[in-house]
């Protein structure tokens, strides 16, 4: 059984929400019980503060003791600080757990890039004024931010309970301008369960934190799960794109 480690913020739910449904078709599990650190959803950045580098490594090594076979970051950090921070983010991790690590926002970044997209939707749960920093990540990759929706939701908390059927309604209403696909800052607004529907639907791919986190976690090991109910990126023989950046 091969282990992926997501490596959480303190108040996040993230990933571990949806990842045991969607890798139940292959032979891997999350690297529990160490899978998160008390560490803030927003790092600083580019460069990492010295006690978050020191929580990031205790995190880290928790995960290489649990047997992790590759570490993603769930946290926002590195859409709020770019790719410079990013990067920094993931050289930290491999070189404490030994193993290949990425974030959620380099695996966004390459999947648009392997899908020659463009244009992007973005949404995200909180500020508009943080969600104006993700966009700059963003353009600064060379993408083009058609549209940005911020929910100016104030915790985590508050992101992962927001009603499904409520959520829906607002990425249908953020993809219907010309954006190629949907971008979801975060890990904790409850896209899983809508994506395919929303997909469907906008004929848009959508790239959430959460899936893109497992995702990216599945890509580092070379696998890769035949689930269409979980959306677009898992269904096998889709070119779906590589997890990670060169770091």
């Amino acid at each position: 059984m091969r282990r992926i480690g997501h490596l959480l913020p303190s108040t996040s739910l993230g990933a571990e929400r949806w990842a045991a449904q969607i890798c139940a078709p292959v032979p891997v599990e999350a690297a529990h019980p160490t899978a998160r650190a008390a560490l803030p959803e927003q790092l600083c950045g580019p460069a990492i503060a010295g006690g978050q580098e020191a929580e990031l490594t205790r995190g880290a090594a928790q995960l290489a003791q649990a047997g992790a076979d590759a570490v993603v970051w769930n946290g926002g950090s590195c859409g709020l600080h770019g790719l410079a921070h990013a990067r920094a983010v993931a050289r930290t991790i491999e070189a404490t757990a030994g193993v290949p690590a990425s974030t959620v926002t380099l695996g966004q970044l390459d999947l648009l890039a392997r899908h020659a997209l463009p244009s992007l939707a973005l949404i995200t749960a909180g500020s508009r004024e943080s969600a104006g920093r993700v966009a700059d990540t963003y353009v600064a990759a060379g993408l083009r931010v058609a549209s940005v929706t911020a929910l100016g939701l104030g915790t985590p908390r508050e992101a992962a309970e927001l009603p499904v059927a409520r959520l829906r309604r607002l990425l249908l209403d953020a993809g219907t301008g010309d954006a190629r696909c949907l971008v979801v800052a975060g890990t904790e607004l409850p896209v899983a369960p809508v994506a395919a529907l929303v997909e469907r639907q906008l004929g848009k791919p959508v790239f959430d934190g959460a899936r893109v986190a497992v995702h990216t976690g599945l890509k580092l090991l070379g696998l890769h799960v035949n689930a269409p109910s979980w959306g677009r990126m898992f269904i096998s023989g889709a070119h779906a794109g590589v997890c990670c950046d060169t770091h």
